[in-house]
């Protein structure tokens, strides 16, 4: 938790979704898995006193025995802690009070959560926003007098849409899913689809021309996936998908990708053994999602390799206080955090700076005690447009590190 005068990243000038901004002005408890619209609706609240922002995941190893559950009471009690330490006046206090407890109370419904890998959630006095997620970089909670928006703005900015191409024999579907939703964008039957299934042995001696009908097969199926890959590289160039998946039955659920190109094969991040006949654009939208969070943490396990690369070269920094200041000179590339760890320390009312020792800084102002330095620097790398990668388990590294953009020469 950490209060600061404004938070920035929630304001971006250049956030796409602004135009769209609502004057949202209801009051009580709404749901949505519409990331741009609540982005929207958050960013058009202007002096509604303090706010509580919770980034929650929930992802299987999170849900197993209700973990999340326990680990987010701990957060809410830190929060509501730290209100006494930081002077807030009474008013203030019984408005964060409300917040907490509605946020409590809505993780205790469990069809709030269904369908989600992780949830933001956002509330001020009376009214509560909940946002469902594919994927949230760490656990946290913050208060602040607006909502802290960076992770739904670098969501909503890279824009986390796949293809999704699914094949059969004889049939294929194709699907797009983004923050908005799934929406099937081509249905596809292969022009060859009037075969013979069946072969019927010819007059003469038995089996005589079943190899030519099993070869005569086998080339329609391979006609047919080049087809369907001629369709993906078409809505590939239509359309910058971030994410390509291919599906399909048994053996042949990825034999879409011999016939794709270098390209689109450069954005493939896995393949699902679903029925293309059967399968619901829900379903799409789960799979697909979980394939998503698969490759962003293998992303994040790539940036560790890459760190322990580059220390030696001083292209990179380990540890809290050589990372914030990495960070505070803007020359972090890539913010590197363990999920796990909690950090208190200062942010400098005068630079902004976040610090674990505030002394020998009172040039920059007062100091504004930060329950966790760990999730601000998470807000400042977004909002300078770096790569936040967070690491669970065995880290490797002294809780907060940085892969740089440059090096500064030392004084």
């Amino acid at each position: 938790m950490a209060v600061t005068a404004n938070r920035s990243s929630s304001k971006r000038a250049n956030a796409p979704t602004r135009q769209r901004a609502a004057q949202p002005r209801s009051r009580g408890d709404v749901v949505t898995a519409d990331v741009p619209s609540a982005l929207a609706e958050l960013l058009a609240l202007e002096g509604d006193g303090w706010i509580v922002s919770c980034y929650q995941k929930l992802e299987a190893g999170d849900r197993d025995g209700n973990k999340y559950r326990i680990k987010l009471k701990n957060r809410l009690r830190l929060a509501a802690d730290r209100m006494d330490v930081l002077g807030f006046a009474h008013a203030d206090r019984e408005t964060v009070k409300d917040a907490l407890e509605r946020i409590e109370q809505f993780f205790q419904n469990h069809e709030n959560l269904a369908g989600a890998r992780g949830v933001a959630v956002f509330a001020g006095k009376g009214w509560l926003r909940a946002i469902k997620l594919p994927h949230v970089l760490k656990s946290r909670v913050m208060v602040d007098k607006t909502p802290v928006v960076g992770e739904l703005v670098a969501l909503t900015e890279a824009g986390n849409s796949i293809l999704v191409a699914l094949a059969d024999r004889v049939s294929a579907r194709i699907f797009e899913v983004d923050l908005e939703g799934v929406r099937e964008i081509e249905g596809l039957v292969s022009p060859d689809a009037a075969r013979t299934t069946h072969y019927h042995e010819e007059k003469g001696a038995p089996g005589q021309g079943e190899y030519r009908f099993h070869s005569r097969i086998r080339e329609e199926k391979h006609r047919h996936f080049a087809h369907v890959a001629d369709e993906v590289e078409r809505a590939l160039r239509r359309h910058p998908y971030d994410a390509l998946v291919l599906g399909g039955i048994g053996v042949d659920a990825d034999a879409i990708l011999p016939h794709l190109g270098s390209a689109a094969r450069d954005k493939m991040i896995g393949v699902l053994r679903l029925a293309p006949k059967q399968v619901t654009p829900a379903e799409i939208k789960e799979r697909a999602g979980e394939l998503w969070a698969d490759a962003s943490e293998h992303a994040a396990a790539d940036s560790l390799g890459e760190l322990e690369g580059l220390k030696a070269s001083g292209w990179a920094v380990d540890g809290v206080e050589a990372s914030l200041k990495a960070l505070f000179q803007g020359q972090v590339r890539t913010l590197i955090v363990d999920h796990d760890a909690t950090v208190s320390g200062f942010r400098m009312g005068g630079s902004g700076r976040l610090t674990t020792v505030a002394s020998g800084l009172k040039s920059e102002g007062e100091a504004a005690p930060v329950a966790d330095l760990l999730d601000d620097a998470i807000e400042d790398a977004l909002r300078q447009r770096s790569r936040v990668a967070v690491i669970q388990g065995s880290p490797g590294f002294d809780r907060l590190a940085a892969i740089l953009r440059f090096r500064i020469a030392p004084k």
